[in-house]
């Protein structure tokens, strides 16, 4: 960008300017900046701006109010040659960021990929310290404080992309043998997101590797007891596979676990008139060169078992019809 401007969006609004911060007056300019930045460097039709301010009963002069609401913030965004970063098209509004540095959704996307892409590598310390950045971004949940349906549709996706982050730091801190460290923050993190079950067999891994395995135990009768409880389902096969090998004492050590990441994003050019991509959980893949995952092998020899019982199944049938 031309100018100092930084906009905040992981969290509540915020825009400043240098070490300036600028006052973003009144809650429809709020929710209209709010919603270009959602949708940065893309070309935001007028109907979608009203939608995002009033939801489903705007006022008949809904566009003439968005426009004045522009009029507004173009005065308050002026770049250093005077022109505002807001561009009017017709019945279109788009915000310019062309600077990761100038987003915070766009600095998160950007640490996210390098620590995901170093985790690959097998630089598991680099990829701790790069995701923990990208985590420290976020002061609270997308554009918070600003009630609008409109908007809901927009973050619940990022809120969602924050929490997948968090199990993929958790992740990397339990490769690195991290178990202590992280059991306050994952306990937590389950606490705030009980159904989570990744976090939840995350948790269990962390207690259970520092020695508590009595505690890794109680954790997963409690997430049992809550899914049933609350849901009325049983947690998934894995976590089952993984309560009976932390029973028995047979759980490998993680040192074992492959070093597999989300398979990398293409790369967002400055000035993409798209939305920018948000951060998700692809598939994953085991090198050949790592010894295999812990629970991937346990969920393996479990199939294995169940195709054997099967089968035995159905010799004793013949047998018995015989």
């Amino acid at each position: 960008m031309r100018d100092d401007y930084v906009f905040r969006i992981l969290g509540p609004l915020l825009v400043t300017n240098g070490d300036e911060q600028i006052e973003i007056s009144g809650i429809r300019r709020q929710k209209l900046l709010a919603a270009l930045l959602l949708q940065a460097n893309q070309v935001v039709p007028l109907g979608r701006l009203v939608d995002a301010m009033w939801d489903e009963k705007p006022p008949e002069s809904a566009d003439g109010q968005i426009r004045i609401c522009v009029s507004g913030l173009r005065r308050l965004l002026r770049g250093r040659e005077r022109d505002s970063v807001i561009e009017t098209h017709p019945s279109c509004y788009r915000i310019r960021v062309h600077d990761d540095e100038a987003l915070d959704l766009f600095q998160f996307e950007k640490l996210v990929a390098q620590g995901r892409a170093m985790v690959r590598d097998n630089q598991l310390e680099r990829a701790e310290a790069l995701l923990k950045s990208a985590l420290a971004l976020w002061r609270g949940p997308v554009a918070a404080g600003l009630d609008s349906r409109a908007l809901l549709s927009l973050v619940v996706k990022l809120n969602e992309d924050r929490l997948t982050v968090r199990e993929e730091y958790f992740d990397v801190a339990l490769k690195l043998g991290r178990h202590q460290q992280i059991i306050g923050d994952l306990t937590g993190f389950v606490t705030e997101n009980p159904f989570r079950e990744r976090a939840c067999a995350q948790l269990m891994l962390a207690l259970y590797h520092s020695g508590r395995q009595a505690d890794a135990l109680e954790t997963f009768r409690a997430v049992r007891m809550r899914f049933s409880e609350d849901l009325g389902i049983e947690p998934a096969q894995d976590l089952h596979v993984l309560h009976q090998s932390i029973l028995v004492g047979e759980l490998a050590s993680l040192t074992s676990l492959p070093r597999d990441v989300p398979a990398p994003r293409p790369a967002r050019s400055h000035g993409h008139k798209g939305r920018p991509a948000s951060v998700a959980l692809l598939a994953r893949t085991s090198p050949s060169t790592v010894m295999p995952d812990p629970l991937e092998q346990l969920r393996l020899e479990n199939d294995l078992l169940r195709i054997e019982r099967d089968g035995l199944r159905k010799i004793l049938s013949l047998w018995l019809n015989s």
